[in-house]
């Protein structure tokens, strides 16, 4: 099986099988997709809800947009998705509450275009790594406080 790590902005779309992997997931969003009918996966490391000028990182809603064009440019429809979404934690206090919003804007993207959401492992205070195994559709998470759980 292929190992895929994706960094800040980064992401894939694949029909072979992968373990794709997202470390460092503090305020940042590790979204998987699965599209069981077209034997596709993906998955995408998303940095911020927002972008308020030019930057060298994308938004949620780019990145989010690119995915789903990629998958739908492979035949999937929206509507055979599913999608598990861990990460959006305030990792930086209570003054700054980009997990927070990163997780809203992420959420609230999938509603909207009708994606399925099998599951949810967002907010807290602690980062987390990610590994989604397109195979079994299972997403392991392992925190920084050496937890480790499936979703």
């Amino acid at each position: 099986m292929r190992i895929r790590m994706l960094n800040i902005n980064e992401m894939d779309v694949s029909a072979e099988p992968v373990v794709y992997t997202c470390y460092g997931l503090g305020s940042c969003i590790g979204l998987f997709l699965t599209d069981r009918t077209k034997g596709l996966s993906g998955g995408v490391h998303i940095p911020l809800p927002h972008l308020s000028g030019p930057s060298e990182w994308k938004d949620a809603t780019c990145l989010i947009d690119e995915l789903l064009q990629a998958f739908q440019s492979e035949g999937s429809d929206l509507n055979t998705l599913r999608a598990k979404v861990t990460g959006g934690a305030q990792v930086y206090g209570n003054q700054c509450s980009i997990g927070t919003q990163n997780a809203e804007v992420v959420l609230k993207q999938l509603c909207d275009r009708k994606v399925y959401i099998a599951a949810t492992d967002v907010g807290g205070t602690v980062s987390r790594t990610a590994r989604y195994n397109s195979k079994s559709g299972e997403l392991e998470i392992s925190t920084s406080e050496q937890k480790k759980y499936s979703i």
